[in-house]
This record gives C-alpha cells, structure tokens and sequence, in this order.
C-alpha cells in the first residue's frame, strides 16, 4: 500500500500543490509603495518582516526574539486590476509543527472586498519539504480593480516575499483603511494563531476585518510572561488606539501576573496617559468541565486581574477595562478547541464576534 504524501494528491488533483509556472507574470515587492504592509510596527527602522526591532533597546529573551521573525498577523494590503494572483516566498524554515496545518504555519491567504467587506477567496499551496514556494491565489478573473489583503503565515518567518500580477495590470494604495492608528494586542499563543487553519483565521486578523484600523499581533507563542522589557518596547509603538492585554495562560504563577499585570500598564501608562487599555483573561481549557481545582485556579487568576483593573480605576485611571475570557468562546467552549486549549477556526471566529462590540466601545466606533 502505497503510504507516501503524494499517494493523496495522485487521487485528488485539488489537494496538489502547486507548480512553478512558466507563464508571464510582474513580480512586486510588498515592501514598496503603494502595497501596505500592518503588524510590522519596526518595518521602516530595520525593513524587515519582523514585529519587534532588530536591536531592541530593552533585553528580550531569546525565545521571544526567535518568535519575533514569525509574521503572524502581518498582513499585505493593496488593489490591483489583474486577472490573475501570484505569490512567490522564501520561508526561514519548511513545515515542522504536528498540531497546526501547514496552511497556518506557512500558508498565505487572500481575501477580496474593502475593509469591513472582504471575503475568502483561496490559500496558497505548495510542497511541505520545501522552504520556498510559488502559488497561484487566482486567475481568469475579470479585469477590475479589487482591494486584496494577504495573510502572511502564522509560525514561520518570511525572508523574502514577492506578489505576482498580470503584465498589464495596475497595482494601486488599498483606501479605506487608517494605517495610523493601531491596536495593539500582546498575548499567548492564542494571539498568535494556535491552532487556526490558515493565516486569516486567528482571531486578530479576523478583527482586522471588522475595523477599518492596523491591528498589530504581538503574540509570542508560549512565551508571553508580561516581562518589563516588553512593555517598554510595546510603548514605543507609535499612535496607539488600543492596548489589549492577553497574556495570563503563560504567567509562571498567580504571584507573577500580580506583579507583572500592574507594572506593565504602569510603564505603558507612562508614555501613552490616554490610550485605553483591555486586558482579557484567559478562555477556558476543555478539562476544566472535569477539573475542578484546575477549574479554581483558572478562577482565581481571573479575579486577579479583574481587581488589578478595578484598583487601577480606582487610583484614577478609568480606562483600563477588563474583559471576562471564559466568556468568549460560548458555552460550547470544549467545541471550540483543536486539542482542549488552542482554538479552532470555530473557536477563533466565537472570540472575534465577542470581542467586536467590547473593542468597538473602546474604540467608540
């Protein structure tokens, strides 16, 4: 019985990667005008595809500068009039995780429509023993023009990324959409993706779709211990319209969110005195149904946070808010998970449309 990867792609042509093609294409770089790349707060400085800086002025941990290089959340935005939609990338490493599709880790998604308005239209396919690839997003398209945005991948790194388009068509600025205001939102692997299906999936950019902002993914998977250092650098990100908060599933202790969660907003609060800031406990594992002193714990930390916020309010800063984690994926939470506590696209798309009207307030759109 034959056994090898390519027995399933023999059988069904719609499960084949894709080719480099022979045809004629114009090849961009995104890094240049009018394509607009988000998530990238440090882009102009260093002209990388990278969410923190190079050489940072605060110390970061080794394992939260390596997670740095992957471009979740990062996003390509531009129109164009072309019939047709390539993409050609080179990776910093292949496909290697065993709980997310390869399409997550190193797949790029579009979507077509103006901000508020885009729709899926294709994932990108390509050989998962390979580093670097050409796909073909769309072709034989009518030619007008159409605003798209490219979901970069989740857990991989870009070194290099060119867009394709017909020879003959026009790539013009994606309108609609305010590049100067950001949300911010730093958190666990949760907010970096795991265990979306494909980039567009993770519940940041599935909000990047409900606001006609630049949402900036700071989420540094397994490593997102609320350190000092980090909200120095976050700080430093220029015209803030929102902090989001959403680190406690990688606190060490209870006794470490307790220091760490006030101290963070102070050193924020400093340089940005009027920005709201959301902090978001954590969604509930699948085995807290069974688990009632993990259940407890999971409680705990809850109200945690919930009187750091009320303390800070208290104390006269009343824009700091608290939202309650449990909450957001439904009361189908243990459906909503791919291994009983990442989220699956069900999961990602219950946190989005919760989290839409508590960010739409603070936002006061």
């Amino acid at each position: 019985m034959d056994t090898s990867a390519n027995a399933t792609h023999q059988l069904d042509a719609n499960l084949q990667p894709d080719e480099p093609r022979t045809d004629q294409w114009e090849w961009h770089s995104p890094l240049a005008s009018p394509f607009q790349l988000t998530s990238l707060p440090w882009l102009a400085q260093d002209g990388l595809y990278r969410r923190l800086p190079l050489h940072p002025s605060h110390p970061i941990r080794s394992e939260v500068d390596r997670l740095a290089n992957y471009t979740t959340g990062v996003q390509v935005r531009f129109a164009t009039n072309s019939p047709k939609l390539a993409v050609r990338v080179v990776l910093a490493d292949k496909a290697t995780m065993y709980q997310m599709p390869a399409t997550a880790q190193c797949g790029i998604d579009c979507y077509i429509g103006p901000s508020g308005a885009q729709q899926y239209i294709n994932t990108t396919r390509f050989d998962l023993a390979q580093a670097e690839y050409e796909s073909v997003l769309f072709e034989s398209f009518p030619k007008e023009m159409r605003e798209i945005t490219l979901n970069l991948p989740l857990y991989q790194g870009v070194k290099e990324l060119w867009v394709g388009t017909s020879p003959t068509s026009s790539v013009a600025e994606f309108h609609g959409f305010a590049s100067d205001k950001k949300v911010l939102i730093y958190g666990t692997s949760i907010t970096h993706g795991a265990c979306a299906s494909r980039p567009g999936m993770a519940y940041p950019n599935q909000l990047s779709r409900m606001f006609p902002l630049e949402f900036v993914s700071l989420g540094f998977s397994g490593n997102a211990q609320g350190e000092p250092e980090l909200a120095h650098l976050i700080s430093q990100i220029q015209d803030p319209a929102l902090l989001v908060l959403d680190y406690e599933g990688n606190t060490p202790s209870k006794e470490h969110l307790a220091q760490s969660l006030p101290t963070f907003i102070h050193i924020y609060r400093d340089v940005h005195p009027d920005v709201p800031i959301l902090v978001i406990s954590k969604i509930p594992y699948a085995k807290e149904a069974f688990d009632e002193e993990l259940r407890q714990r999971q409680e705990g930390l809850k109200i945690l946070q919930r009187e750091t916020v009320e303390r800070i309010n208290q104390e006269g800063d009343a824009n700091v808010h608290f939202c309650d984690g449990s909450e957001l994926l439904g009361a189908d939470y243990q459906e909503a998970t791919t291994d009983g506590i990442h989220p699956s696209d069900l999961g990602y798309k219950h946190m989005a449309e919760n989290l839409k009207p508590v960010i739409a307030k603070l936002l006061r759109i």
